[in-house]
């Protein structure tokens, strides 16, 4: 492997964990609704101020700070870490995978925002309108940007699966709820063609995870399982993988 890319693609995971904490931030403010642009570190406990090395957990551990808020003690959440190191490792393959071209760009914009989704949906259950519209617009965007001469792809597709996620939400609201049909759109909008492998991969990897949890009698048929980050899951799948799971499946029917 050439050494540009490896030393490109240790800087991009580098980047990953210092973005990641700032994701970090988003995840944990945009849904309590507080101000998203005053970047200052708050205990997820007491909502004071923190250093703002505590924002890096990873750092945090090793400038060998005790990981606790001065004010009440409380823990640095584990999904902070969890966040930073998912975001490196995402990072490290988008470079791997595209290197210099536009493909980078959508994929650390992709991501980054995947990872803000499902976090927020998992422990609040709602996906943010704030987020996934605007994203929506800036998807479009680059994926025409990226093909020009096929402009009207980005947004057929983006409204096909707008409207398939709908049909479905119309029919059993309790299992889809809108905010994964907008999510939906979001996808088709950076994935184009490949929003078809991403969904197919998110209902399949959801369904296994939402018997999983039935059987095990972790969740019953009457809870709520939270579907944006197994949509999350198979958008990413689809962004890296998406030409090959789409020739596999025409090849095999």
């Amino acid at each position: 492997m050439d050494l540009k890319v490896v030393i490109f693609s240790i800087l991009f995971f580098i980047s990953g964990l210092f973005i990641g904490s700032f994701l970090n931030i988003l995840i944990y403010k945009l849904p309590r609704k507080l101000p998203i642009f005053k970047l200052y570190s708050i205990c997820c406990l007491c909502r004071q101020k923190v250093p703002l090395i505590d924002s890096f957990p990873i750092l945090s551990k090793i400038a060998g700070r005790s990981g606790k808020c001065e004010k009440c003690g409380a823990k640095i959440p584990v999904r902070f870490i969890i966040v930073e190191i998912l975001t490196a490792v995402l990072y490290f393959f988008v470079f791997l995978t595209f290197q210099s071209s536009i493909n980078t760009i959508i994929g650390i914009i992709f991501a980054s925002i995947l990872v803000v989704i499902s976090f927020i949906d998992w422990e609040f259950m709602i996906i943010p309108n704030v987020i996934v519209l605007p994203f929506t617009i800036i998807g479009l965007v680059l994926s025409i940007i990226k093909n020009p001469s096929k402009w009207w792809l980005p947004l057929a597709f983006s409204a096909g699966a707008f409207v398939f996620m709908l049909i479905i939400h119309l029919i059993y609201p309790k299992g889809m709820g809108m905010g994964d049909v907008k999510l939906s759109l979001m996808l088709g909008a950076f994935l184009v063609k490949n929003v078809v492998a991403g969904l197919f991969i998110g209902f399949l990897i959801g369904s296994i995870a939402g018997l999983t949890l039935i059987v095990t009698k972790k969740k019953s048929l009457k809870h709520f399982i939270p579907f944006g980050p197994f949509i999350s899951i198979g958008g990413i799948a689809a962004f890296f993988a998406g030409d090959y799971i789409l020739s596999w499946y025409v090849g095999f029917i």
